[in-house]
């Protein structure tokens, strides 16, 4: 069975859960923790009704999700029979799943080997031969050894490596006050967790499983075909991550990059599987705006490159 495990986010957990609703034929069990400022027992029940495994928890902190939840999980698991599957998907963010959940993308158990996680690059051009540069001329170079540079949104775990493993080697800069559950997830912290992964076994993700915004995209520093092309690529993507402040801006506030790059659509088209009672009408609204006029840019744009060309 693969874990997925959610931080829930005002407005865009439906999103999230609207992505999963029909895939429940496959064996994956939902993880969602909720803190308490969000917590409704409408929502909580809606979640409950609709989703044959899902399991949610009441959380208390506001920052570094991904290590407090795999703090808690592991030890809250740790005596559980049966306990958690192979594969821990943290998925956190606005993220929405794109096509299977366990299909081609998704790495077999047996693929996982001795690493312990599978991380993902921030600067989704790290490799390319030329835009690569650009991180350093815009004065954002890349450091491959920084734990900074990975994305701490996205992370795969592979669970029969990290129930053995003790909570300091992976969560804390310094041991906890106590030894209680509540200090361990109090001092536990993405940046921390990231630069203990990377002492272990781990493998870097395809830039397709984690589509997301870029460093590049957000400052107009790519040509217009590539734009089109990290269009298609996310559209591909295994999940996409937006952040809430580019989905939430209008469209003429946004940079050319940001306009054609991102699928405003995939989100739009999650709308009619979310209960009229959860939805943000006027986030829908801007959403559908954004959706409307890149289709109609882009259109324009393929039949001009298409006469010259140059698509």
């Amino acid at each position: 069975m693969v874990e997925i495990i959610h931080q829930y986010k005002k407005d865009w957990t439906m999103f999230f859960l609207a992505s999963l609703l029909d895939k429940q034929d496959e064996d994956w069990r939902l993880h969602v923790y909720i803190d308490e400022v969000h917590w409704k027992d409408r929502e909580v029940r809606w979640m409950l009704d609709n989703f044959k495994r899902i399991q949610i928890y009441e959380s208390h902190w506001a920052l570094d999700d991904t290590a407090k939840q795999m703090c808690h999980l592991k030890n809250w698991w740790s005596d559980k029979t049966p306990g958690l599957g192979k594969r821990l998907i943290f998925a956190n963010g606005n993220r929405i799943f794109n096509g299977k959940v366990i299909g081609n993308n998704l790495p077999p158990e047996n693929f996982f080997k001795k690493n312990l996680s599978f991380l993902s690059w921030k600067k989704v051009f790290n490799e390319h031969p030329t835009y690569k540069k650009y991180y350093k001329i815009l004065q954002n170079p890349i450091k491959p050894d920084n734990p900074k540079e990975f994305d701490p949104f996205f992370v795969i775990i592979n669970y029969n490596m990290l129930k053995n493993m003790t909570d300091a080697e992976l969560f804390f800069k310094q041991n906890p006050v106590t030894a209680h559950i509540d200090d361990k997830i109090a001092d536990a912290g993405n940046t921390t967790l990231m630069q203990r992964l990377m002492t272990y076994s781990w493998n870097s993700m395809p830039v397709y499983m984690n589509g997301k915004n870029d460093f590049l995209i957000e400052n107009d520093a790519i040509g217009l075909k590539d734009l089109v092309n990290y269009n298609v690529m996310m559209r591909k993507s295994y999940t996409i991550n937006l952040q809430h402040k580019w989905l939430v801006q209008d469209y003429n506030k946004l940079s050319t990059g940001m306009q054609l790059a991102f699928p405003w659509d995939m989100y739009t088209s999650l709308i009619d599987k979310i209960p009229l009672q959860f939805r943000n009408h006027e986030l829908n609204e801007k959403l559908l705006i954004k959706g409307n006029k890149q289709k109609q840019v882009l259109e324009k744009i393929l039949k001009v490159g298409y006469r010259l060309g140059k698509i």
